[in-house]
């Protein structure tokens, strides 16, 4: 059973998930294999160096000043991406020297030779050294782009299937962003129209979604002297990649709106009245250490909801255990690996086409996918795509995945309706792509089925259907079953939606949610 986590990043620790994932009968069942794929871990030649990194070259501090409202912070933007991409390219390490069968000596380019289709590829090295006939996928997140290429590279070979939390099949960028973004907008939508459902977070039967758009509009009149008032807390702010604007002014009213229920009735008021000195009069008050109010913290997206029991990080074949060191397997691999997108950011310039290579097209397609998801003004939606369309600003020479899918490969290809990270539209195209395969979708609010294990989350009964497949070999479910979940207001709070993250189950409301 060969696995793969997600990312791009996972490494061959994965193996340790499958402790969580699969009961001990099941594990038994398998020679379960995960690898550090190439460019990362322990594999060399690696991505871990400065020149792919962008946040490393940031020195002027653009990409945390980028605004999606002001086109000379996203230009500004464009060109920190720009320069990390040819530096990138040019880095001396990343040119290999082989020698010929007639004695030749051939150069290869590792930026070419280190994407998914390479991935694939050394797994099936890994099936015929084991002497399998065939191969078990398991793939979630990206994990799905690395085992949907196998089954359709490598059709014959693939016993059984399994995608869980589907990126998209297709190698457009451009498609790809403009999908991310509109699910990430969804998924804010649907949490806000939840106040008609009877989300307990909202305060009352009020009209929530108006009240977001007139609050929306307060803020756009108020943010110039929101600006001049944090004006001596910037370089605060610019330490931790924050950027001071309307973005964050309308985030955090965000989270008073969903929390401080007691104001709720009276900011909705006002922002309807279009009273604006009243409103500026309400939130400076939210800033007042002196007020019992807690002081408004801003948002940190964290994501421990579903760990449960660590397992110690070794086995016989010793896997990359986790970063048991900073400096393990290279030298700084950790600030690489938890401070940047390097990982992401290589595999999908390699992975993908039809990227910009034109500054004024870069910088319009950004603003223009704003103003179609903003994000109840937080710019959340784009904000959080705009990292894999600039993998691939003026990224030299990609090598584009074939489409994904086979019409024989037999299979189940799982998707959460409001997942934050991969959009079920995803999950849809690919179950599109493979035919014969099976559609089993959950109603849940993140990231991936298998994310319910070791929670209360109902999300469990429905991961019930892949282990029995793994169990029996058989899909005993119709296609396109749906799992129930747990309410988004049950599950979420304002904070981890505006932060696209996950969302622990069965979240009891509060009256002070928002910590100082």
């Amino acid at each position: 059973l060969a696995i793969h986590c997600g990312g791009p990043g996972s490494l061959s620790s994965c193996l340790y998930n499958a402790e969580i994932m699969l009961p001990d009968e099941l594990r038994g069942s398998y020679n379960i294999v995960a690898v550090d794929q190439r460019g990362m871990g322990r594999s060399e030649p690696t991505f871990m160096v400065e020149d792919c990194a962008v946040q490393l070259q940031d020195e002027d501090g653009a990409l945390s000043a980028m605004s999606l409202i002001n086109e000379d912070s996203v230009r500004a933007a464009s060109k920190v991406y720009k320069q990390r991409a040819l530096r990138c390219w040019n880095h001396p390490g990343f040119r290999l020297e082989a020698e010929q069968a007639d004695g030749s000596s051939r150069t290869f380019h590792f930026l070419e030779y280190s994407g998914t289709r390479q991935l694939a590829e050394d797994l099936e090295r890994f099936r015929v050294l084991f002497g399998s006939q065939k191969l078990n996928i398991y793939g979630i997140s990206y994990g799905t782009v690395v085992m949907g290429t196998y089954a359709t590279v490598f059709p014959n070979n693939v016993n059984l299937m399994i995608l869980d939390a589907n990126v998209d099949p297709g190698s457009d960028i451009v498609s790809r962003t403009v999908d991310d973004a509109r699910a990430k907008q969804q998924r804010l939508d649907y949490f806000i129209a939840s106040c008609e459902f009877g989300n307990g977070q909202c305060g009352g039967d009020r009209d929530m979604r108006t009240c977001v758009n007139n609050v929306n509009e307060m803020v756009d009149a108020v943010s110039e002297q929101f600006d001049s008032f944090l004006t001596p807390f910037a370089s605060l702010f610019e330490l931790f990649g924050i950027r001071i604007g309307k973005s964050m002014i309308m985030a955090i009213v965000l989270e008073l709106l969903f929390s401080v229920y007691e104001e709720v009735e009276f900011v909705c008021d006002i922002a309807a009245d279009g009273a604006v000195e009243s409103f500026w009069t309400w939130l400076m008050d939210k800033f007042t250490i002196e007020n019992s109010n807690p002081m408004v913290s801003l948002i940190a997206a964290t994501n421990t909801t579903n760990i449960t029991d660590l397992y110690p990080m070794d086995s016989e074949s010793k896997p990359t255990s986790g970063f048991a060191t900073p400096d393990f397997p290279f030298k700084d691999y950790t600030i690489f690996a938890e401070v940047t997108s390097v990982c992401q950011d290589m595999i999908t310039a390699q992975d993908m086409s039809l990227g910009a290579y034109d500054e004024d097209r870069y910088v319009k397609f950004l603003m223009e996918l704003h103003q179609q998801y903003p994000g109840a003004g937080t710019q959340m939606p784009v904000g959080h795509s705009i990292q894999w369309y600039s993998s691939t600003y003026y990224w030299p020479n990609s090598t584009p995945l074939a489409p994904m899918g086979n019409p024989f490969v037999k299979g189940i290809i799982a998707g959460q309706l409001h997942d934050p990270w991969t959009p079920y539209q995803w999950t849809q195209d690919m179950r599109n792509n493979f035919k014969s395969a099976t559609l089993l979708t959950s109603r849940s609010v993140n990231h991936g089925i298998n994310a319910a294990i070791g929670s209360l989350s109902s999300d469990s009964a429905c991961y019930d259907n892949i282990l029995r497949y793994l169990e029996t070999g058989v899909v005993d479910f119709t296609d396109g079953k749906a799992c129930e979940s747990a309410e988004i207001g049950d599950s979420c709070t304002i904070s981890e939606i505006l932060s696209n993250g996950q969302c622990p189950p069965h979240v009891e409301p509060q009256n002070n949610l928002i910590a100082n």
